[in-house]
């Protein structure tokens, strides 16, 4: 006759093998799990570099686009810079319908200063205006700009003519009370002339109307003696008044 196990041994030995299957897959499932938690670990850290890296790299983008948009002889901007911020203000100017200025300043004969001192003392001259510059635009909305060799442009925003002309005077004033020496100029210090137009209403309908406006304003000051400021509202013109 066939030999049949008892019972209690085939349930042991059953218990025995599905333990052993059991400690296996355990084990595996063990290793498997291990792996996994090494390999989110490695991923988490990974991610933290990149996201790290990132991180610095935008700041060095950032850093490099502010350099860029930056005049390195005078840290004012640039034109670039000028461009951009120019024409934001006027679409936000015509969002609010809140008046928008723009003046243009130049050294007057700044040529016959260069050529009589240096292009040393050119440069020393310029970064003197400059700082009266920084000083007259000095609110969070205002921006200068170096727009030329001796020309700058500021960006007054909210700001009506009236304001656009305290700027200017200021400014001119400043600059005459430096009384940096000039034996070419008519007054033999050095002196600037500036244009100013205001967008205040729909009387410009483009940004170059405003720019070419202002441009027209400065050569009227330089046409009419220089050091004054002229603006594009007929009769407000300022003539020199010396304070030296």
């Amino acid at each position: 006759m066939p030999y049949f196990p008892p019972l209690h041994m085939v349930l042991f030995w059953t218990f025995i093998a599905c333990s052993i299957v059991a400690i296996i897959y355990s084990l595996r499932l063990h290793q498997v799990t291990g792996r996994q938690r090494e390999l989110a670990r490695l991923v988490e850290e990974r991610t933290a570099e990149l996201l790290e890296r990132s991180a610095q790299l935008e700041v060095a983008n950032a850093t490099l686009e502010e350099l860029a948009a930056v005049d390195p002889m005078t840290g004012l901007f640039n034109r670039r810079r000028f461009d951009v911020f120019l024409q934001q203000e006027w679409q936000r100017s015509n969002r609010s319908r809140l008046p928008l200025s723009l003046l243009l300043v130049d050294i007057d004969h700044f040529k016959q200063f260069n050529d009589l001192y240096g292009h040393p003392a050119g440069d020393d001259c310029i970064r003197k205006v400059v700082e009266v510059i920084r000083e007259a635009a000095n609110r969070v909305t205002d921006l200068g700009c170096r727009y030329g060799g001796e020309e700058f442009a500021i960006i007054l925003a909210e700001t009506p003519a009236t304001g656009a002309l305290a700027v200017a005077e200021f400014i001119r004033k400043e600059v005459e009370l430096l009384a940096i020496p000039h034996d070419l100029h008519p007054e033999r210090v050095v002196t600037v002339s500036t244009g100013i137009a205001t967008k205040d209403g729909d009387q410009y309908p483009r940004m170059h109307d405003l720019i070419g406006a202002c441009d027209k304003a400065l050569y009227r000051a330089k046409n009419e003696g220089r050091n004054r400021t002229s603006t594009d509202v007929a009769g407000v013109e300022t003539a020199p008044a010396r304070v030296i």
